[in-house]
């Protein structure tokens, strides 16, 4: 009763501090037009507003991306500062997408939880325009080359299949600023939850950006693209302050164990839209070292005499304090 509680109160603790939505990058309530964004291709994928589903409003932006250096690019005519934004360590770019469902060997892109009205126009492949090439390196490398022509939408909604051997599970931004600068940053979607409708809310901090230190901090462009071959959906695109410290629980209490027995350690973490990693040491007699790594472990106890365990939680990026938790075993002879 008490753990749940204190679930409980960590996710309150949690919504209260994703709240607050400081500049808007993409507003999916607004023509990407009427904003000022523009599309164009990047390597061979293809980029372009659509009304095949929507998280708010009546359209999304579907990507089509083949591989970390395919995919699309929207460029703002009225750049976007980030200058003081970043100056806040939690402050984060947040995408919102509908990322595909595979089965098999073949990922299926269906329309849903969005609204397509039935007198009005679908949008198809947008316009090919300059994209990415090449790629490498921490400012994601590259030239500007042509991007190819779409084709045209129809107002029936489009069902994309494509062949592919893995599921989306990381999502590569390329951020070009006003300055001619290029930075990059990769998000883990892998195990995020979707809400009923299938989207999924990822991001990354602003200073976690491998290069965005360097440069004005003013945006002019945001090249997508996925580590496998999909059509994925961006419903929104804004930054957001998430300070929302890490906590966590094992799923054991301290234990008195006889010589050679196993138990599975679980630890459950939380750190806002912070990806964790988990680390355990196993005997804080001789230091706190890294002697296994991840959420569920297995440990069997060959030796008897007294142990503290400890599992560390912390931020991928190294930018929130730390979670540290202990757990006192005794293993008899």
């Amino acid at each position: 009763m008490k753990k749940t509680l204190r679930f409980a109160l960590g996710a309150l603790a949690l919504s209260s501090a994703l709240a607050a939505v400081a500049q808007s990058v993409y507003n999916p309530t607004r023509p990407a037009k009427d904003q000022g964004i523009s599309f164009s291709s990047w390597g061979g994928g293809t980029i372009a507003e659509t009304d095949e589903t929507a998280f708010e409003g009546t359209t999304s932006i579907r990507v089509s991306s083949r591989n970390f250096f395919q995919g699309g690019i929207a460029t703002f005519s009225t750049p976007v500062n980030l200058a003081s934004a970043y100056s806040d360590r939690n402050n984060l770019l947040q995408f919102v997408l509908r990322v595909p469902v595979t089965t098999g060997n073949t990922t299926t892109t269906a329309p849903g939880g969005g609204k397509t009205s039935g007198g009005g126009s679908g949008r198809g492949p947008g316009r090919g325009g300059g994209g990415l090439a090449g790629g490498g390196g921490n400012e994601g490398g590259g030239t500007l080359g042509g991007g190819s022509a779409g084709g045209a939408g129809g107002s029936t909604p489009i069902v994309t299949t494509m062949t592919s051997d893995k599921n989306l599970e990381t999502l590569r931004i390329v951020v070009t600023t006003t300055d001619g600068l290029r930075s990059e940053g990769y998000m883990n979607i892998k195990d995020k939850v979707a809400d009923q409708r299938g989207w999924i809310k990822t991001g990354i901090p602003l200073q976690a950006i491998t290069g965005f230190d360097r440069t004005n901090k003013i945006v002019q462009s945001i090249a997508l693209a996925g580590d496998a071959v999909a059509t994925f959906y961006v419903g929104e695109i804004n930054t957001l302050n998430d300070s929302t410290p890490i906590y966590g629980e094992l799923n054991e209490t301290d234990m008195n164990l006889a010589l050679g027995d196993e138990r599975t350690l679980i630890a459950n973490g939380y750190g806002g839209s912070s990806p964790l990693k988990y680390e355990w040491d196993f005997d804080s007699k001789d230091g706190i070292q890294v002697d296994a790594v991840g959420p569920v472990i297995k440990r069997k106890f060959r030796k008897p005499g007294k142990y503290v365990i400890t599992c560390t939680i912390s931020d991928v990026y190294g930018l929130k304090k730390p979670f540290v938790t202990t757990l006192n075993v005794e293993v008899n002879p």
